[in-house]
């Protein structure tokens, strides 16, 4: 019998076994990416899936936000579900793959996957079953490949890592989002990312929301560090 899809999956067991994303319980709960992902809510939404949650930095902020959502969060990692359980306690939060959701059809109203979807190393895979538990909404982002950053990095300017990592330009996009039932928006963001800047995050976050938002969509689209990505599921009409 063929193993299941996560269990062959070799981005997805780095980052179950790794402690790479124990650096990220220093990066601050409120970064600039934040607001782009809580513009996915919508004032009818219910209830949120975000996946991977990580150690639940969106999960917060949606608390935060609409104190009044159904929240779940799973992540491949068991110690970022303890983080996210303890950070986000009315949340509930599994241990589970993105290839394999534990959830009916349609089951949650917005479905995130925030900051994650470029580590995933089946794209399409992910994304049939994102939208498969999405009752109306999907979120996620991906980095691109034309950013600042990628130009240090080959200059030697910034630093390289081992973790998975497949970027994704505007093009790129169409042949994996599901035009037949979803329709998809994208934004782009941070022409300037916060390496490349030498920033905090705090100041970066500063910076971006009296400056980096004013620069013209088609530029952001090609050339900025990430694309959010959202989708509407065809015939729902609700605010």
């Amino acid at each position: 019998m063929t193993p299941p899809t996560s269990r062959r999956d070799r981005a997805e067991a780095f980052f179950r076994n790794t402690d790479y994303w124990q650096a990220w319980s220093t990066v601050p709960d409120v970064t600039a990416d934040i607001a782009y992902a809580l513009r996915a809510l919508r004032p009818a939404h219910r209830s949120v899936l975000d996946v991977p949650c990580g150690r639940g930095r969106l999960l917060k902020a949606i608390a935060l936000h609409r104190p009044d959502l159904r929240l779940v969060g799973l992540d491949v990692n068991r110690d970022m579900v303890l983080q996210a359980r303890e950070g986000v306690p009315r949340a509930l939060t599994l241990v589970a793959s993105v290839y394999e959701l534990p959830f009916a059809n349609r089951a949650f109203d917005l479905v995130a996957c925030h900051q994650s979807f470029m580590h995933f190393e089946q794209p399409a895979a992910a994304i049939r079953e994102l939208t498969r538990v999405a009752r109306h909404d999907v979120y996620f982002s991906v980095t691109t490949r034309r950013q600042l950053n990628t130009l240090l990095r080959r200059l030697g300017l910034l630093g390289v890592s081992n973790v998975p990592h497949w970027m994704y330009n505007t093009e790129d996009l169409p042949s994996l989002l599901p035009g037949h039932e979803f329709v998809w928006t994208v934004t782009g963001a941070f022409l300037l990312g916060p390496k490349a800047l030498r920033l905090s995050h705090a100041r970066y976050a500063g910076l971006h929301h009296l400056v980096g938002r004013r620069v013209p969509q088609w530029l952001l689209r090609r050339f900025g560090q990430t694309l959010f990505v959202y989708g509407h599921r065809r015939g729902i009409e609700w605010s």
